[in-house]
């Protein structure tokens, strides 16, 4: 037995590079599970081990595997250093605030969402400031240029912690680009000058160029298909109506709306393939010169503008990378598409983006082009040679037909397998007519849309972009057609449970061991696949769900239903508590649940043998509480209902975010999201607002 697993291990050697990122990737995980942020000495300590194991290893693919582990911890703790920044810890009444636009994101036709980089914040010291803020503006304000240092009142409060514990933690997100605070903006912008930075000049030049394009594209196209084309153009989706974007949620195309790897490739890989081709029309250049190379370098620079025109997030400069991977392993000579330039795409990646390792973005698209490489590397295997008959023409041009059709269709079904194993852990959702439905789009998509959407913004220009975007509207048209199609289909979407963290770190490492693995070790993953899949039955939903400002609370009934005690408080946790549970109906449907009684101020209901009292303010409740096993109250209980074993108020929601209640054996486990966040440099720990000097 030792004897063959040692074969097995051998036949892996080799393979390091390919499982450089999955190592990577587990030791940026165990940095953001810690509960406590390390200390820096232990970084070091990691640091130093890892560059002893990297001498030690030579060729032994174990101890490399650990060295890199222990760097991608080392990287994450770097990251989360450079990045840091100062926190509001307080919700503020109305102040003044000055400071320089870095960004302009349209948020609805109507309201803008800027990014500030703050000089000013009244009541904050300079060092009390955040790098940057996010803030919602209604256009009645004014809508400031990038660039501009602009002064106003707002209201100001903390990054948000989770809508339930354990939950997306979009706080983190903003953290680690550099934000420190959100806020609206109440009062009319003054604008007090501007700033002469190159960086913020090309930010400025970028956004016009977008709004530019966009005008043009509204000339021309209307409605649905006008805002669908300005966001595969620019990237800009705030004018997509919300019936297009449910349409192609359940139908699986939703992935067409985001800059991604998908639009990078088609639009770099349609300016490799015209120059290419035009070169090659002059027989001396394309005999003496490496045209293919040329063609290559023209669609590393025609993907690099796109990802400045299209704003360069995060996820538009990891599709550019693994772009720019392929493109340079033509210049160089090598395989395009494999798994080896895949994963030096990854670590690049990882490296300068630690945090996209926990991202659904990033994990959705690398495991779909794993999958893809591995299926491809199947695919053109060398294979015994075969007699063959000759054959006609039109069978011959048959069998060309069926190998592509086959491989487009298995390829999609491949790509959305993988792919949806983060978005079940992330999002609840599997599209089951996601096959057919991008067996159909992408077509469009590749051979229509893309190469006219590149054409029109060529031809602007000249003012010639008015056939190329009916062409392009056309197309789009074609595919919102397929996507109302697929989503009327019975069953077109699958709402499920939230999928545990072990399930999916299972079923990703998994697929992982069948893409990389050699010989006999991918029985393993075929394992943790099946692991996994069980996994999945044991999601663990709490009985009561408590809301971030008590504003809202929540049980789970015998049907595994959510029954809300406010049918109007609490929307935002309330829907993101529905799409955990697996449920597919909207806030006001599920708040028409029978469940809670409710008498003006107070309700009552009874979970699993315990009495619950949810209470809105002092009035409604009785002086002992001795009625209650469980007491939630949306103001400050203090003294009152010491008796109650359980009691959670706003002081407790405050201090640790969202609450969630587990039920067993008579006794009421509590979880909160802060608790569960842990003691981390993103985590608000909050203040009053008193000890902040921010009230007026």
């Amino acid at each position: 037995m030792a004897g063959k697993l040692q074969e097995v291990w051998e036949a892996q050697l080799g393979s390091t590079v390919l499982w450089a990122p999955v190592a990577l990737t587990f030791g940026i995980w165990t940095y953001f599970a810690l509960p406590q942020e390390p200390a820096l000495p232990l970084t070091g300590f990691f640091m130093l081990l890892a560059v002893v194991l990297f001498w030690k290893a030579q060729a032994r693919m174990g101890m490399l595997l650990l060295a890199i582990l222990l760097s991608g911890f080392v990287l994450a703790k770097l990251r989360a250093e450079i990045v840091a920044t100062p926190l509001l810890k307080a919700t503020t009444n109305e102040i003044v605030v000055s400071g320089i636009v870095r960004a302009v994101e349209r948020a609805s036709e109507k309201r803008r969402t800027i990014t500030l980089q703050p000089d000013a914040i009244e009541g904050l010291t300079t060092a009390q400031l955040p790098r940057r803020l996010r803030l919602s503006n209604s256009l009645k304000n004014g809508e400031p240029m990038i660039g501009a240092r602009i002064a106003f009142k707002a209201r100001l409060g903390p990054i948000p912690s989770p809508a339930m514990p354990g939950g997306f933690d979009y706080g983190r997100q903003l953290y680690f680009n550099g934000i420190g605070g959100t806020g609206r903006i109440t009062s009319k912008i003054d604008h007090l000058g501007s700033t002469t930075s190159a960086s913020l000049w090309l930010s400025g030049a970028l956004n016009d160029l977008r709004q530019e394009i966009g005008s043009r594209i509204r000339q021309h196209l209307k409605g649905a298909i006008a805002a669908f084309a300005e966001a595969m153009i620019t990237g800009e989706r705030a004018s997509i109506p919300e019936d297009t974007n449910k349409s192609l949620q359940v139908s699986g195309l939703a992935h067409i709306l985001s800059i991604s790897g998908l639009h990078m490739s088609l639009a770099a890989g349609g300016v490799f393939w015209i120059v290419r081709a035009f070169l090659a029309l002059f027989p001396t250049v394309a005999q003496r010169w490496p045209i293919k190379k040329w063609a290559a370098g023209a669609a590393l620079v025609f993907g690099f503008a796109y990802m400045l025109l299209a704003g360069s997030g995060a996820a538009t400069q990891r599709s550019y990378i693994m772009l720019a991977v392929v493109f340079l392993a033509i210049i160089v000579d090598r395989p395009a598409i494999s798994l080896r330039n895949l994963a030096l795409a990854a670590l690049l990646i990882l490296i300068l983006q630690p945090e996209s390792a926990i991202q659904a973005s990033f994990q959705m698209s690398f495991m779909a082009v794993m999958g893809l490489a591995a299926f491809f590397e199947y695919w053109n295997r060398p294979r015994p040679e075969r007699e063959y008959r000759i054959e006609s023409r039109k069978i011959n041009y048959a069998r060309k037909f069926y190998n592509i059709a086959l491989a487009s269709i298995l390829t999609t079904l491949i790509a959305g397998s993988f792919s949806s194993i983060p978005a079940a852990y992330h999002f609840g959702r599997l599209a089951p007519y996601g096959v057919l439905a991008n067996g159909l789009a992408i077509p469009v998509v590749s051979l229509v849309v893309m190469p006219f959407a590149v054409l029109s913004v060529v031809l602007m220009p000249l003012g010639l972009e008015a056939w190329p975007l009916t062409v392009l509207g056309k197309g789009l048209e074609m595919v919102l057609s397929i996507s109302d199609h697929v989503a009327a289909l019975p069953g077109a979407q699958r709402v499920i449970p939230q999928v545990p963290l072990a399930s999916a770190v299972a079923l990703a490492l998994g697929a992982s061991i069948l893409c990389l693995a050699n010989r006999q070790a991918k029985y393993a993953g075929g394992v943790l696949l099946i692991a996994g899949l069980a996994l999945a039955q044991f999601n663990g939903f709490p009985d009561l769900l408590i809301e971030r400002t008590a504003a809202n609370t929540a049980f789970r009934n015998v049907s595994g239903e959510l029954v809300f005690a406010s049918r109007q408080k609490g929307r935002f946790a309330a829907e993101k508590w529905l799409q955990a549970n697996g449920e597919e109906v909207t806030f006001k449907q599920a708040a028409a649940r029978a469940g809670w009684n409710c008498e003006a101020r107070s309700c009552r209901s009874e979970i699993k043998g315990k009495i619950v009292g949810y209470f809105l303010d002092g009035e409604g409740v009785p002086p002992a509480c001795t009625d209650f096993d469980i007491i939630i109250a949306a103001y400050p209980l203090r003294g009152a209902c010491k008796s109650v074993p359980t009691r959670i108020d706003r002081f407790d929601v405050w201090r640790m975010g969202s609450h969630a209640i587990v039920i067993e054996g008579g006794t009421a486990a509590i979880t909160t999201a802060r608790g569960l966040s842990g003691n981390r440099p993103w985590v608000v720990v909050p203040e009053p607002r008193k000890k902040l000097a921010l009230t007026r």
